[in-house]
């Protein structure tokens, strides 16, 4: 795999509908004309040449706020998915999708999001390829990349990571001693583009920037940080690497420009030496333009300006324009002292048996982790126990809750929630939880009927 196809693999992003909040906190970089100026480049390319940019270039677009009316990003997909084999394929294609205003969830009769969901294994690693096979001697698993992108294309699908918990702690054990990432899972040393992109995934997975992983990560970032404030891989100081280190900083909620500071520049302003006069970027210094350096800039130049990780910002127009991704309206009853439940989803009710019966305690709900979980929509894959650890693990919906028995604190995607006034028990051989801390945490609302000792849960 050469060096150009491993760089472009390593860039993800986004769509449009933000409100730009860090232009005005970077006074050492000029962002939005910057942007401007990639725009009208990357429009001018595809005029000229006739033919579809590269998909990353339509998806940096769409970052930047531009519609993509009128391009060519329709032959675009159409033509990623005839050749699509390998998850990265399908990541990139659903990202193109999105970037698009398509729906990846139904295209050309597929759901794309539901193949690389199909990619993730048992350890929680995302397969190389789509049918799961790897792409090493033998079909090993060698690609960190694959993984990485699968958790960003879901992140931005709104779509959930079926085993978050797996995902995310698969991604922290590739972690090198020296706090950074290589897309070669063999490789001993790390490298500047893949650290930047492991970050992506890391903020999409819920790590923020106190986690120990990520405070090795930026150590790392900063080791090899130039004087200008920029970044070099594979032995040249280009965009693409600066342009990597940003967008994942931003994911985890590090500030690029205010704690990055070298005594030449920043990172920002390292990326910006390399614009060319009609708004394209080089991929080193006096060399003349390149898309894929374009692109990837573009991309880090949204993040900055709009103050948000282009990953989060697409997820939060794709869940409010894909039906399919919306969650569905969803009631639950269950009755205090009652082993049957209801649960009312797309427009069926039925009833169901638990094999223990809620209960009250200390002026709250409990309810049977196995069967409160069920009600809620979580598979049983995404229903954990551990004994030895005395914690239950619920995931669903791309939300990962951790509590433990007879402890006060609950964990959200990792994150700490304040303490509870009451703790999990074990009752009769069997956890149950606090129904109502659960549940708001997978975003219903929850009520109490005094009089009929009923608990409602609805979304």
């Amino acid at each position: 795999m050469t060096h150009k196809k491993l760089t472009v693999s390593l860039v993800l992003a986004l769509s449009v509908l933000s409100v730009p909040l860090r232009a005005a906190a970077l006074p050492t970089a000029d962002v939005r004309p910057a942007m401007d100026r990639a725009v009208i480049h990357l429009l001018a390319l595809e005029r000229n040449q006739g033919r579809p940019l590269s998909p990353w270039s339509y998806v940096a677009l769409a970052a930047a706020g531009q519609s993509l009316a009128g391009t060519r990003v329709g032959q675009s997909c159409e033509r990623q998915l005839a050749a699509a084999t390998s998850t990265t394929d399908y990541c990139l294609l659903v990202l193109t999708l999105l970037a698009a205003g398509e729906n990846p969830f139904d295209y050309r009769g597929q759901n794309l999001v539901k193949k690389i969901q199909s990619a993730q294994l048992p350890g929680g690693k995302f397969a190389d390829n789509i049918d799961g096979s790897g792409q090493g001697d033998g079909e090993a698993q060698i690609l960190l990349n694959a993984h990485i992108w699968a958790v960003l294309a879901l992140h931005a699908a709104g779509a959930q990571v079926p085993d978050t918990v797996r995902a995310r702690q698969w991604l922290i054990n590739q972690q090198h001693d020296d706090g950074g990432f290589n897309w070669y899972l063999t490789a001993r040393t790390a490298d500047v583009d893949s650290t930047g992109m492991a970050l992506k995934a890391l903020g999409a997975l819920g790590v923020r920037k106190d986690s120990p992983v990520v405070q090795k990560a930026r150590s790392y970032l900063r080791n090899v940080q130039e004087g200008d404030g920029g970044f070099s891989s594979w032995g040249a100081a280009n965009p693409a690497s600066s342009s990597m280190v940003i967008g994942g900083l931003i994911a985890v909620e590090i500030d690029p420009v205010a704690e990055m500071i070298k005594p030449g520049g920043n990172p920002v302003t390292a990326m910006l030496s390399f614009q060319l006069p009609n708004g394209s970027f080089a991929h080193i210094k006096g060399a003349g333009p390149n898309e894929m350096a374009t692109q990837q800039a573009l991309m880090a130049l949204s993040d900055m300006y709009y103050g948000k990780s282009l990953y989060f910002r697409l997820r939060e127009k794709s869940k409010a324009s894909l039906d399919v991704s919306a969650p569905a309206e969803r009631k639950i009853r269950f009755k205090v002292g009652s082993k049957e439940y209801q649960v009312q989803a797309d427009g069926q009710e039925r009833a169901a048996a638990a094999a223990a019966a809620p209960f009250l305690k200390g002026g709250r709900v409990y309810v049977p982790v196995r069967y409160l979980a069920l009600a809620l929509g979580i598979p049983e894959t995404g229903i954990r126990w551990s004994r030895s650890a005395q914690t239950v693990t619920l995931t669903g919906d791309g939300i990962t809750v951790t509590l433990a028995v007879g402890r006060d604190i609950m964990f959200v995607n990792g994150a700490a929630r304040p303490p509870m006034d009451v703790v999990p028990v074990i009752r009769e051989g069997r956890v149950s939880l606090p129904a109502r801390y659960v549940a708001e945490s997978f975003g219903y609302r929850v009520t109490w009927d005094k009089t009929s000792q009923t608990v409602s849960i609805t979304r």
